[in-house]
């Protein structure tokens, strides 16, 4: 604990500390050492530079300062990680100093009196969930006993204009959620009235469904998960996750259509919860549900609702029918939901990659450095787990591949060597069967690659596992890594080293954007190299690179234009006017 008794500053004991100016002042006015202050005061600048504007206005909260300050990584702040940690030490040293004192919302209005012994009969997950309403409810002078509806209201209003919670309904219903169930637990305390819910549930649980239709749903999931391979026609097994979406897809179909006033007892087959019908009076429901808009879950539902007819059998004059619906619905659907878009958080991330050329560089030389900070901590435990990061980020970039993929190489099998040394070649070959969309794929590794992948199988591999096996990327147990064992260990490492944690999926978009920005003509081959089916998935996700690059050669095509009509104008002269008052150049 430091005591500040000693630090007397004219500006009085009792005034508020609220931004990083105040706290610059509060410092320089101090008995402190002069050195000691000139290092504090220009650790306050740097954070201010770096998590706000740069004019020192940066609200003196403590723990946001940390939660931005977390979310930058030593190279994003242009240090080293030594000064990095050196320059978050000056910061939480300033804010001991000034203990009491900054800016914290909360801190200035402690919990006494009854709320303090009511607080403290509570375990810490219920302190932390009711201590924004205990805290509102001790500023405005009301005792535990005297909680009201009224109250409430005027907590809404402060988590939606003061404390600008974007989700402050979600909030709201937390505090009353635990302060009913803590009333319920006493006999001095009132219960408070929860607000209304949005929307009336309408889910209808599987084990209230008619025992025909339950038993034909559950044999059609398991021919998904294991199709008869002698049928005579072409089939695909389905992963565990896609056979649980149409268990979902129905169930929420189901769910719509009694919804709408069909008799659950009705529906005792597929055949009949699939008929036209049906079908179109769950739509209607849905759509009234979800603000009368078709929605992108809507078309995949008809998607899906065709292929479980082809294979229920259904009547050709109904499977006309559903194909007539899901046209209805493209042809009604909002303009963005007829075609298939990035979501937003990787346009965000690809777009600072285009645009901020430092940033881009961390990005494609994540891997280097990843397995520069294994070789130099060799004898640490977690070494061989970073250089194993290293390796599947490297891999991500080159290969473009899926997690799934990814945790799945075998050596020897998916990936091995080809030939001797030095005249070898190392493959990746994967299967249709191994491919999300039955697209066989084989990629020939070069270089770095090469180099960093015998590194890893010579010198790390074995310490990550003692018992024999063959994935390039085993577990503890022998297994192959958990899929998402590797997603959180590619998005820690991407964190902490970038400030912005990347996904698995989000480099295989890295890498395809990339390549079009450099090559906007060549759509077809990176369509190739991803192992797209459809061209069209690609243009959808990829394609803005080649209109970008087509309105950006359009942009200099028209500044060209001007500059040289500026020219001609300068060479010419300016206008003369004819005795008839008509003007020439």
């Amino acid at each position: 604990m430091t005591n500040n008794a000693h630090n007397k500053v004219k500006s009085g004991l009792n005034e508020l500390l609220l931004t990083f100016a105040d706290l610059s002042a509060y410092l320089i006015k101090s008995d402190r050492p002069h050195t000691e202050v000139i290092f504090l005061c220009s650790a306050l600048r740097v954070a201010d530079r770096l998590i706000g504007h740069g004019v020192m206005d940066t609200p003196a909260d403590q723990r946001q300062v940390f939660a931005r300050l977390e979310e930058l990584s030593p190279a994003m702040a242009n240090m080293s990680e030594g000064s990095y940690a050196n320059f978050k030490s000056r910061i939480r040293k300033v804010f001991r100093l000034a203990h009491g004192r900054a800016f914290n919302p909360r801190s200035r209005y402690p919990l006494t009196g009854e709320w303090g012994a009511l607080q403290a009969t509570l375990d810490v997950r219920t302190q932390r969930s009711t201590s924004r309403l205990f805290h509102f409810a001790a500023r405005h002078g009301v005792l535990p006993e005297q909680m009201s509806d009224a109250l409430l209201e005027r907590f809404v209003a402060h988590l939606r204009d003061e404390a600008m919670i974007g989700n402050w309904l979600g909030t709201l219903r937390e505090n009353i959620k635990v302060w009913n169930r803590l009333a319920a637990s006493r006999d001095d305390l009132p219960f408070l009235m929860p607000p209304p819910v949005k929307r009336t549930p309408y889910w209808i649980a599987f084990e209230e469904w008619p025992e025909g239709l339950r038993e034909e749903v559950m044999a059609l999931l398991h021919r998904f998960a294991n199709p008869n391979i002698f049928m005579g026609r072409k089939v695909r097994k389905l992963s565990p996750n896609t056979v649980q979406q149409y268990r979902h897809m129905i169930a929420t179909l189901v769910s719509a259509m009694v919804g709408d006033g069909v008799p659950l007892a009705r529906l005792n087959s597929l055949a009949v919860a699939l008929h036209p019908d049906h079908v179109a009076r769950a739509l209607a429901f849905l759509a009234a549900r979800g603000g009368g808009i078709v929605t992108a879950t809507m078309m995949q539902m008809m998607i899906r609702v065709r292929v479980i007819a082809g294979m229920c059998n259904l009547p050709e004059e109904q499977r006309e029918e559903l194909e007539a619906i899901s046209y209805n619905l493209e042809e009604n659907a909002p303009p963005e939901r007829k075609r298939r878009y990035m979501a937003s958080k990787n346009r965000v991330l690809l777009d600072r990659i285009e645009h901020d050329k430092r940033f881009a560089a961390l990005v494609f030389t994540l891997p280097d450095r990843l397995a520069s900070e294994a070789r130099a901590k060799e004898d640490k435990r977690s070494a061989p787990a970073l250089m194993r990061t290293a390796l599947a980020i490297h891999l991500l970039l080159t290969c473009s591949m899926r997690r799934e993929n990814l945790v799945n190489l075998e050596r020897g099998r998916s990936i091995k060597r080809i030939g001797q040394p030095p005249d070898h070649k190392w493959i990746i070959d994967l299967t249709p069967e191994e491919v999300k969309n039955g697209q066989e794929l084989r990629h020939e590794l070069e270089g770095p690659t090469v180099e960093l992948l015998e590194e890893y199988l010579a010198d790390w591999r074995s310490r990550l596992c003692a018992k024999p096996n063959s994935w390039l990327f085993p577990g503890p147990d022998g297994e192959r890594i958990d899929p998402r064992t590797m997603a959180v260990a590619v998005q820690a490492q991407s964190r902490r080293v970038l400030g912005v944690a990347i996904s698995p999926h989000q480099f295989r978009h890295i890498s395809a954007d990339s390549f079009l920005q450099a090559h906007p003509d060549k759509l077809d081959q990176i369509s190739e190299h991803l192992g797209h089916r459809d061209r069209n998935t690609t243009r959808y996700y990829y394609a803005r690179s080649k209109q970008k690059q087509a309105s950006r050669a359009y942009r200099k095509h028209v500044l060209k234009l001007h500059d040289e009509a500026t020219r001609y104008l300068v060479r010419h002269g300016r206008k003369r006017r004819h005795s008839d008052g008509s003007d020439e150049l």
